[in-house]
């Protein structure tokens, strides 16, 4: 069991894959099965993912609307009218303005640009700043990171005279049509390969096709700005973002950028050591933070600023701004958290919608993030003033939180934002109206199963592959961040050495573990709510991440515990289970147990060639009793003095095992080693396959019956195997198309019917007439839904099952 309750899920590979990709001799087995894990089989495509080049960037052009926008752009510039960036106050939108303001620089513009403040302002375009702009002299606008709602401010904007480009990569729910261009790859007339760029990435991409067009070389000197704003906006770093972010980062740790040396100096990160992880968890919450706790200006300054001792202050004042930010952050956190308490304990609220004054809604959204991923639940965190509330909305996996707005937006007075994120505007007379909307929705779109906090694990890790050789490789793997996460590993059966509480606070959790001769010193943050259920000496599962450390200068290996799980005996009642599933080596692992056991086990297993196995490699005196599939529907008679059963492959079906638990609950201890795993599932296929046609099956023997009427009488059904079908039926699967065809009304008698084209024609749909084949249909349901239950059930589960289906 998890000792945090929550449910750990295991990938299901194919094996051939993996080794397919291991044929690079740069690719471990554990790389392949990450990469394996994250949809890319393919070596070469293997190769463009660990080795993002300049190759992967897609043409600006393939952008709708860049081509106006460049021509007016180049307008702008000869002319010597003002150009006026109007950006947002997070990173993003920060980069963003930066990389424009920076590339017009370059070609001579009048430049000046606008970051609205999150106090006064909010997000987005207003009209109030767009008029100051134009009274203060600009012919231009081009926005960045936000706009593509803005309907109403375009629309004043053209008709005063103001030229708007709008440049935005949120989803667009209107398209302000007055605007000269709008660039957004999420239009719907957009052919742009690569729809999910950050704002700073779609900047990026305007500054890049602007030099392009004035015979300037490619700006690769803004890989920096973009890779900052495409890691601290919530988009996939894969395809175009995973070569901006690599490439970005290279230009980062050489530190031309004077401010970014400046911070990187005060938060104490040195430049070998800036990874995609640093720059979204330490330098872009510095910059952030900025427009979190007050205005977004001295963030942008910093990244402008060319004087080393301005640049010095300003990275001092973003530091503690950010100390503000964390502290204000903890106390929100744990006011919302002790508000959360009862609605998710009330069962019906799938959506958890929170409001509190005074909360500064610079960092709600951070302490959504928070609570998302310990609960498991989409969150809303409104902060309230006076008669309105600003919101910040963050989902799970699945959720698209901005659909559950759109679909509320009668409450709402603004909103905005991606699947996983979103922000929005309502007036505290309607919070309880969106509080029932979302839930409403939420009742139609997100499953109640779907709320059960998961950690889904990427690859299980021996002893031996735990190691900074490893981690090295795994480094291939960065940019990590949304859609390509820092993986999470498992390894089974650690002895828990020691543990201590450490941290200002006693948060933090030191553990050591043991395997062997093998040790590891771990640490689990936040982990201390653990400690009261570690015992010493007891075995357990470590669900981790891994990385390299370094510790005066020496290189360390890091293992941060995300989860535990004992891996020790359950019992309910006489009975006990042992979960050993998954393990990569179960043949060892049955040798042990016979070992131990010897005749008292009882093996189960799925044929008598896999029993054969056990029975070659185990060179003990006393046999077990081995059963399979077969064996145990013939009713064999079972050893009365059997204390354990070792299920060595995953049964079938349930009625396959209710012999081995007698006619009641085990009256003496009887132990069951859960040895079978998730590849016994193709395995389980194809022994379905011998006796349950399918409707592919049918419909291919189908063919080859009416092309030669003649030939098959029903009592040569079984002659069609050779012909069309790779393996060898059972004597049922033939009975069982017999009856399919005579109900359908293929045969009559045996024999082809006269109208056999018409139920040709009508296939599939005329297997919904066959008795036969809807009880075929069942059984493979039945049989799945068991096999996942054996599978997935937690060992607790898996004893009270047993035990249950034995007094039954």
């Amino acid at each position: 069991m998890s000792l945090s309750g929550k449910q750990w899920v295991w990938p299901d590979q194919d094996r051939a894959l993996v080794e397919q990709l291991t044929k690079d001799p740069g690719i471990s087995p554990a790389l392949a099965r990450l990469l394996v894990n994250r949809g890319i089989t393919d070596p070469a495509e293997a190769g463009v993912f660990l080795y993002p080049s300049f190759d992967h960037f897609h043409s600006p052009w393939a952008l709708a609307g860049m081509a106006e926008a460049i021509k007016r752009l180049l307008e702008a510039l000869n002319r010597d009218e003002k150009i006026v960036i109007h950006g947002d106050y997070d990173a993003d939108g920060i980069a963003a303005t930066v990389i424009l303001v920076e590339t017009l620089y370059c070609l001579g513009g009048r430049v000046d640009y606008h970051l609205p403040s999150r106090f006064e302002e909010g997000y987005g375009l207003h009209l109030e700043p767009l008029k100051a702009i134009k009274e203060a002299g600009a012919a231009l606008v081009v926005t960045v990171d936000c706009g593509i709602n803005a309907v109403e401010e375009v629309g004043w904007a053209s008709a005063n005279g103001l030229d708007m480009i709008i440049t935005d990569h949120h989803q667009p729910l209107k398209i302000p049509s007055e605007a000269v261009a709008v660039i957004n790859p999420h239009q719907k007339d957009c052919s742009y390969p690569f729809k999910e760029l950050s704002g700073a990435g779609v900047a990026f991409k305007m500054a890049t096709a602007l030099m392009e067009k004035a015979g300037k070389p490619f700006p690769e000197y803004l890989l920096d700005l973009a890779a900052l704003g495409t890691t601290a906006d919530v988009v996939p770093l894969l395809g175009e973002n995973r070569a901006i972010v690599h490439h970005g980062l290279k230009v980062l740790r050489h530190m031309d950028r004077i401010g970014f040396k400046a911070l990187a100096e005060a938060v104490g990160l040195e430049r070998d050591r800036i990874t995609s992880t640093a720059l979204a968890f330490i330098l872009a919450p510095a910059i952030n933070a900025a427009g979190r706790m007050g205005e977004a200006l001295p963030a942008a300054q910093i990244l402008l600023e060319d004087d080393p001792a301005r640049a010095q202050n300003l990275a001092e004042a973003l530091k503690r701004a950010n100390q503000l930010r964390r502290n204000t952050e903890q106390k929100i956190l744990l006011q919302a958290e002790e508000a959360a308490i009862n609605y998710l304990t009330a069962g019906d609220q799938r959506v958890i919608t929170l409001a509190g004054e005074n909360w500064h809604h610079g960092v709600i959204g951070i302490v959504a993030s928070r609570l998302v991923e310990k609960y498991n639940h989409p969150f809303c965190l409104i902060a309230l003033e006076g008669e309105e509330g600003r919101g910040s909305a963050r989902s799970v996996k699945g959720f698209d939180i901005t659909a559950a707005l759109t679909a509320c937006s009668s409450s709402l007075e603004k909103f905005g934002g991606h699947e996983q994120a979103a922000g929005f505007t309502v007036r505290v007379d309607q919070l309880e109206a969106l509080r029932k909307g979302l839930n409403r929705y939420a009742a139609l779109n997100l499953r109640q199963s779907d709320l059960r906090p998961r950690l889904f694990i990427e690859s299980e890790l021996d002893d031996s592959e735990i190691s900074c050789d490893f981690t090295d490789c795994l480094d291939q793997m960065q940019p990590f961040g949304t859609a390509n996460p820092a993986p999470l590993f498992a390894s089974r059966s650690w002895e828990i050495q020691s543990w201590r509480l450490v941290g200002s606070d006693q948060k933090h959790l030191k553990l050591q573990v043991k395997k062997g001769s093998r040790g590891l010193n771990t640490i689990f943050f936040s982990g201390s709510f653990l400690e009261p259920q570690l015992e010493k000496g007891r075995r357990v599962d470590l669900a981790f991440k891994l990385k390299n450390g370094f510790f005066k200068n020496q290189k360390t290996l890091d293992v941060e515990v995300k989860d535990l799980a004992y891996s020790d005996n359950v019992k309910n009642g006489n009975l006990e289970i042992i979960d050993l599933r998954y393990n990569k080596n179960r043949l060892a692992l049955a040798r042990d147990i016979l070992d131990r056991n010897g005749s008292k086990s009882i093996v189960f297993t799925s044929t008598r060639a896999r029993s054969k196995e056990i029975k070659d490699s185990y060179f003990g005196e006393d046999l077990p009793f081995f059963v399979t599939s077969g064996t145990l529907n013939k009713a064999a008679s079972l050893p009365s003095d059997s204390n354990s059963i070792i299920l060595y492959d995953l049964p079938l079906y349930e009625g396959l095992i209710e012999p081995l638990f007698g006619d009641g609950a085990p009256p003496n201890p009887l132990t069951v080693y859960l040895v079978y795993g998730r590849d016994d599932l193709k395995r389980n296929q194809r022994l379905m396959d011998l006796s349950l046609p399918s409707e592919n099956n049918l419909k291919n023997i189908a063919a080859v019956l009416v092309k030669n009427p003649a030939a098959f009488p029903q009592s040569d059904y079984s002659g069609l195997k050779l012909e069309v079908l790779d393996f060898k039926p059972v004597a049922s699967f033939w009975e069982r198309c017999e009856k399919i065809f005579g109900e359908i009304g293929l045969t009559q008698e045996g024999c082809l019917a006269p109208d056999w084209q018409k139920i040709m024609d009508d296939w599939p749909d005329c297997l919904t007439f066959s008795p036969t084949f809807k009880n075929v249909k069942t059984i493979r349901e039945q049989c799945k839904h068991f096999q996942e239950l054996l599978l997935n059930a937690a060992p607790l589960e898996l004893a009270a099952f047993f035990t249950g289906m034995a007094k039954d």
